[in-house]
């Protein structure tokens, strides 16, 4: 088969959960005899001039669309440059597949200019944002939504979604939405900096109107339709978790044409435990420094047990403003115990995880697969991780690994207190281990969807 996989950002640019699924997804495709390539439109400098670049990326062949727009999926108006190239990649290519990954477009519907040429179209949903604006199901205020009814958007707060009319929308597709420079100004550790940039959007709001009060109607309208036809184009939907199938289930999307099919990870080789010479447990968070993956919430719980443990960041930002000012308001308090290791690729998962005792996955949002888990538990780590979404699927309380209660750090806190007073327990998790899932086998899977669609 030929298979064109597309999703928005890639590796090297990019290495987060869905982006390396993607990679390993594709390398497993193309072992299996298929002919594969990736669409995908990475930040990058510069961005001008518009063009589309070709290039191997691990074995993969890649099509990088590059153009100078600000990237903002939840736009009513188009972007042209970005429907060419992708229809030009779509008659060089010539797929008979096309298979989405979190790619975050509503207004330019890559998915319809895909299905009118004839092809079976794909889409594996690795969050929320076909039914949730923020695309987390988690409000600004950083308290969880529940979707639940076919008219979902009915309870939503439109903030990220962006209308604007005729020449307006040539200046807005060059800058960030107002929705997002609030959250970069609320986030900045500087307290002189955020008093600026603070009343700067506020006088931007003043000007132009509160994103989640302005053209309300419109937006709800927009969202909900660009949904609705995506719901109906695509011919199979992907579910990583079951608690992310049944939200859109409950929120129209038809029974039959989702499947729930878990991520497969690449299995790795096993790198031998380093000594502990200090006694103290090594507790790790492995991944991106956004927001809502409740790093804030991992250190308050953290504070305080630093001469018992040690915490140690993997990870970073992968260079986006807002996630950049959050962690650095985040660690602007130095806490006793914690070690930043900064940006690692994943070749070095491994080693990162020999020298822990236990992942900690303290998001905020309900995480539909984390592969930090699936990881983790290969390599016989124990994880403890919120007792919401998809990571309550991948954790058994209490025999492979510890659930705490949801955006809760006094809970997590007791379970990190717990596991430093009982340290023989991450032993018993570990002996109890679950298997995982190997990208070959479940490649498989999405190989038979394939054949079955064509």
């Amino acid at each position: 088969m030929r298979i064109l996989q597309v999703i928005h950002q890639f590796p090297p640019y990019s290495s987060q959960g869905s982006e390396t699924y993607c990679l390993e997804l594709s390398k497993s495709l193309i072992n299996a005899g298929d002919s594969v390539a990736v669409f995908h439109i990475s930040k990058t400098k510069p961005r001008r001039p518009k063009r589309v670049e070709e290039s191997q990326i691990d074995g993969v062949k890649t099509y990088h669309s590059i153009e100078t727009g600000e990237y903002g999926r939840l736009a009513n108006w188009s972007n042209p440059y970005l429907q060419s190239s992708f229809r030009n990649v779509l008659k060089i290519f010539r797929p008979d597949v096309v298979h989405f990954h979190n790619f975050l477009s509503l207004a330019d519907d890559l998915i319809g200019i895909a299905k009118t040429m004839g092809v079976a179209v794909v889409y594996t949903l690795h969050d929320y944002g076909l039914i949730c604006p923020n695309a987390l199901l988690l409000r600004e205020d950083m308290t969880l939504c529940e979707k639940n009814l076919p008219d979902f958007f009915d309870v939503c707060c439109p903030a990220l979604v962006r209308i604007s009319h005729g020449n307006c929308s040539k200046f807005a597709a060059n800058v960030p939405p107002l929705a997002r420079l609030r959250l970069f100004a609320k986030n900045q550790p500087n307290p002189i900096q955020r008093k600026l940039l603070t009343t700067a959007v506020a006088v931007a709001q003043a000007l132009h109107g509160k994103p989640e009060t302005t053209l309300v109607a419109e937006k709800k309208a927009f969202f909900l339709s660009a949904t609705q036809r995506i719901f109906r184009t695509v011919d199979c939907f992907i579910a990583p978790s079951a608690f992310l199938r049944d939200r859109f289930v409950a929120c129209g999307l038809p029974n039959e044409r989702i499947l729930h099919i878990r991520c497969g990870i690449c299995h790795f080789s096993r790198v031998t435990r380093a000594l502990n010479n200090d006694h103290r447990l090594h507790f790790g968070y492995i991944g991106a420094f956004h927001p809502h993956k409740g790093i804030d919430l991992l250190l308050q719980a953290f504070n305080g047990l630093g001469k018992q443990a040690t915490l140690h960041l993997h990870g970073c930002s992968f260079d986006t403003p807002v996630s950049d000012a959050y962690f650095q308001r985040c660690i602007s308090d130095q806490i006793d115990g914690v070690e930043l290791h900064g940006r690692y690729i994943n070749k070095e998962v491994a080693t990162i995880l020999s020298g822990l005792d236990a992942v900690i996955v303290p998001s905020r949002w309900y995480e539909n697969s984390p592969l930090t888990i699936q990881e983790a538990q290969f390599a016989g780590v124990p994880v403890i991780t919120a007792n919401a979404g998809g990571m309550a699927e991948l954790v058994r309380d209490g025999i492979d690994g510890r659930l705490f209660r949801c955006n809760d750090s006094e809970d997590l806190r007791v379970v990190l207190s717990d596991l430093i007073a009982n340290p023989d327990h991450l032993q018993r998790y570990k002996s109890n281990a679950p298997e995982v899932p190997c990208i070959a086998e479940q490649s498989e899977r999405i190989r038979q969807v394939y054949t079955d669609l064509i």
